[in-house]
């Protein structure tokens, strides 16, 4: 089992997933429902826009820091 990097506790596995049509995206900043989200600063699109199902990454959680770990 992996171990928390900020306090050593072993961390539970599970799943972090998008809504029902969108796709997991990430950036230095949340854009505006106006901008276009390819042109935040740091955008990293994880996952393409999936019509008809959730996308789904496994990952990891420590719920005394608060973290999740992901790998995509």
């Amino acid at each position: 089992m992996t171990k928390c990097h900020k306090c050593g506790q072993e961390l539970e596995p599970g799943y972090i997933f998008s809504t029902k049509d969108g796709a997991l995206s990430f950036a230095d900043e949340v854009p505006s429902s106006f901008e276009n989200a390819r042109h935040a600063p740091g955008f990293v699109e994880l996952t393409s826009p999936k019509i008809g199902g959730r996308t789904a990454f496994a990952a990891d959680i420590c719920r005394e820091c608060q973290l999740i770990t992901i790998s995509y």
